[in-house]
């Protein structure tokens, strides 16, 4: 941010971010894909639930629009039991969908073509579960967010969405490179007190949620609930884990620096499907996400923005 400094406040905490505003080209990494032509922007009308995820409205063969939670934490899209239902969609095969407590055999349905704004999106496979889990109609998945640019503008409320491109930055936004495990992005350029941090972005996420690794980096200690404060997250599939709340001084995720802000620990099925037991790693949830004004994820380029008032 050329020596720029910046402050989102929320209740919960602080945030600051600082850094630099561009990442440069590194001739040992690869360039990105290369991308088609641009489509127009599209601006879609935008909600926030009362766990601080994003909905937008989709249509779902030719009927809708639905609300459909934005989730760039998830490897499918999964559509609700109900929905389905009521839609009278066709019984697909069943697979094996991981999210953060575990891995589940499920039943899917056939999608035949999800719109979302301009875009449609043909042959879906989804997993149909309980709303009541869910949270909303559906939730949108990596396969469906691939190629597209998304700009969660938390203070207009609005995300855009756009073909795989750049983002423009200034001396207020930090771009943050990733890497691409299973559809999702986890960003790479993190270190804490000297040391490597993986973070995956998921913004169907309502918790920010570290391994043990990072909360013994952090504290000296390992994940111990006795006498500890706790609290209890509940999956898409309705499996429920209990996870140990900690108040964390001061932590710098890449270019985001987070002060006194409760943070939640445990050793999460997505830590293990990803090879993050041993080294510190953080599933970077809606509680920090929604304090900055805008956030861009573009899962083609493999790169995130974050960009202050």
């Amino acid at each position: 941010m050329n020596g720029a400094t910046a402050f989102c406040a929320a209740a919960a905490g602080l945030v600051l971010l600082t850094g630099l505003a561009a990442t440069p080209a590194r001739a040992d990494v690869p360039p990105p894909p290369p991308t088609e032509p641009s489509a127009p922007a599209e601006s879609l009308p935008l909600a926030q639930d009362i766990t601080l995820r994003l909905t937008l409205p989709v249509m779902i063969n030719g009927q809708g629009p639905f609300d459909f939670l934005v989730d760039t934490g998830s490897d499918r899209t999964v559509i609700s039991r109900e929905l389905a239902g009521k839609l009278g969609l066709a019984a697909g095969p069943r697979v094996v969908i991981h999210e953060s407590a575990g891995a589940d055999n499920v039943k899917t349905v056939i999608i035949d073509d999800l719109k979302v704004g301009a875009r449609d999106i043909l042959h879906i496979e989804a997993p149909s579960l309980a709303a009541s889990d869910l949270g909303a109609a559906g939730m949108l998945g990596v396969d469906a967010l691939k190629d597209l640019h998304l700009v969660m503008d938390f203070k207009a409320l609005k995300l855009s969405s756009e073909s795989s491109r750049a983002e423009p930055v200034d001396d207020h936004t930090i771009v943050v490179q990733g890497r691409s495990r299973y559809g999702q992005l986890i960003l790479t350029n993190s270190r804490i007190r000297g040391v490597p941090v993986l973070v995956v972005l998921d913004s169907g996420s309502q918790l920010s949620v570290g391994n043990p690794a990072l909360l013994k980096l952090l504290t000296g200690r390992s994940t111990d609930l006795a006498g500890r404060k706790t609290t209890e997250i509940v999956t898409v599939t309705g499996r429920h884990q209990v996870v140990e709340l900690d108040d964390i001084a001061e932590a710098q995720i890449g270019g985001i620096t987070i002060r006194n802000m409760l943070l939640a620990f445990a050793q999460l099925h997505i830590f293990d499907r990803f090879g993050l037991t041993r080294q510190p790693a953080l599933l970077l949830g809606m509680d920090v996400l929604s304090l900055c004004r805008k956030v861009t994820v573009d899962l083609r380029r493999r790169e995130a923005t974050f960009t202050l008032n």
